[in-house]
C-alpha cells in the first residue's frame, strides 16, 4: 500500500467531489478504503477550518498617559429618549422589558 501525502488526498477527495460518484463507488474504483478516505477526509475538514492568525509584530510609537474616568453610579445614570412629544428620561434600572412597552407605545402616538 502506498504511502500518501496530505496534498495526495486533498487532490482525491476533490477528485471524487467532482467525479460525481458516491464515495464507496470511487473507493472501490481506486482501491481504496472507505475508512480510510473519511477519515482523511476529516482531518483535511479539520485542518482547513482552523486558520493560523498571522502575528504581527506592534510597537510603541511614543509614550502615552493613562487618565481614569470615573463612571457616575447605574443610580445616577439615565436613559433619554428624545421624542416628537418630548424627552423622555428613564432611570437605567428600568427593566428592559418595561422599556420596550414604553417605546412600542411611544411608536403608536
Amino acid at each position: 500500500m502506498a504511502t500518501r501525502s496530505h496534498e495526495d488526498w486533498a487532490a482525491l477527495i476533490q477528485q471524487q467531489s467532482a467525479s460525481g460518484l458516491t464515495i464507496s463507488a470511487f473507493c472501490r474504483q481506486h482501491k481504496l478504503s472507505v475508512s480510510g478516505f473519511y477519515a482523511r477526509k476529516a482531518d483535511i475538514a479539520k485542518t482547513n477550518s482552523q486558520p493560523i492568525a498571522p502575528f504581527v509584530m506592534a510597537t510603541l510609537t511614543s509614550p502615552t498617559a493613562m487618565t481614569t474616568q470615573t463612571q457616575p453610579s447605574a443610580s445616577a445614570q439615565a436613559i433619554h429618549f428624545q421624542h416628537h412629544t418630548g424627552l423622555w428620561t428613564f432611570p437605567s434600572t428600568l427593566p428592559p422589558r418595561y422599556l420596550l412597552e414604553i417605546i412600542k407605545g411611544l411608536q403608536a402616538c
